[in-house]
């Protein structure tokens, strides 16, 4: 799920790029946006991610969608919220198995580097891991807690976790009780 903030931020990117390069030499080929990604752009290396991540132009491909989303957080001068977005993105490739081994706790360590950067989606999946118990111990506080975080910023869906998952605590307290 792209946040919209990020989704502005990717518009503006296409409009830079197409109106610097051709529609076809920038996103087709893709050959100057590549070059760029290459030699060490974050803003190239997260858009030649999306376009593998998605099959925008390029024959879809989950393994070098990660290659450049990890290049991205590996980077030491990339903006905290470029690589923010590529953690949360390596998460869910991570949580899915998309493009690499399915790994929940390297999902978790993903995720909380973007919640850490208020990637609210990043609050969500750190919820559904706890909820669920992958890659860790079951713990609806916790996964309560990192919903109502997310409820706290507005997220669209964390209202309704949040109430969903407190009716599934109180009917198993009331299933304990009697």
């Amino acid at each position: 799920m792209v946040s919209p903030a990020l989704r502005h931020i990717l518009v503006a990117l296409i409009f830079l790029l197409c109106s610097t390069h051709s529609v076809h030499a920038s996103i087709i080929s893709g050959k100057p946006i590549f070059d760029r990604a290459q030699h060490g752009d974050v803003n190239a290396q997260s858009y030649v991610a999306h376009l593998y991540a998605t099959g925008n132009g390029v024959k879809q491909d989950y393994s070098k969608a990660k290659y450049w989303y990890q290049r991205i957080v590996d980077h030491e001068n990339a903006d905290a919220k470029i690589v923010a977005h590529a953690n949360l993105l390596l998460g869910i490739m991570y949580n899915t198995g998309k493009g690499t081994d399915r790994s929940y706790q390297k999902a978790m360590t993903c995720y909380k580097v973007a919640a850490s950067q208020g990637y609210f989606d990043a609050h969500i999946s750190i919820g559904h891991l706890y909820a669920q118990g992958l890659g860790v111990q079951q713990d609806l506080d916790k996964a309560l807690y990192w919903w109502e975080l997310a409820q706290k910023e507005g997220h669209p869906k964390a209202a309704s976790l949040v109430l969903l998952l407190k009716k599934e605590m109180t009917n198993k307290a009331n299933r304990m009780k009697g």
